[in-house]
């Protein structure tokens, strides 16, 4: 994470739901099987379950992953896997707590962690890290 510099991404340059169903429509209609849900960060969607959801009931789609950070998943891994979500990778650019707060320029490494320990109690197995 910049220290500085970066701003968010204004709303209406985000894609919407109905965006993100059609476009995944669309790659099913075209042979894929798998959809990958990427970041910036999907779990700040307010949408996220909805869209899991959604596209789980598009015929031909078999697989939904997503690749996180993790800082939420204590809050939204429940919630995710009831609405479909298949498979589950965390983005953890280390193992020692004061380095990760050193990369990613915030706390949270704890968080994490309680999230991979959740995932691998809820069945996702594996969790990719």
């Amino acid at each position: 994470m910049p220290a500085e510099g970066v701003s968010l991404t204004s709303k209406p340059q985000l894609l919407s739901t109905d965006e993100v169903l059609r476009l995944a429509e669309l790659f099913v209609r075209e042979g894929v099987t798998k959809i990958r849900l990427t970041g910036g960060e999907p779990t700040v969607r307010k949408d996220l379950v909805d869209i899991i959801a959604s596209l789980k009931q598009i015929k031909g789609l078999e697989t939904v992953a997503m690749t996180t950070n993790g800082l939420m998943l204590i809050r939204q891994l429940v919630p995710l896997q009831r609405a479909g979500l298949d498979i589950l990778n965390v983005s953890l650019d280390t193992l020692r707590p004061a380095r990760y707060e050193q990369i990613t320029r915030r706390k949270g490494y704890e968080r994490v962690r309680a999230g991979i320990d959740l995932a691998l109690q809820l069945g996702y197995s594996p969790v990719k890290v």
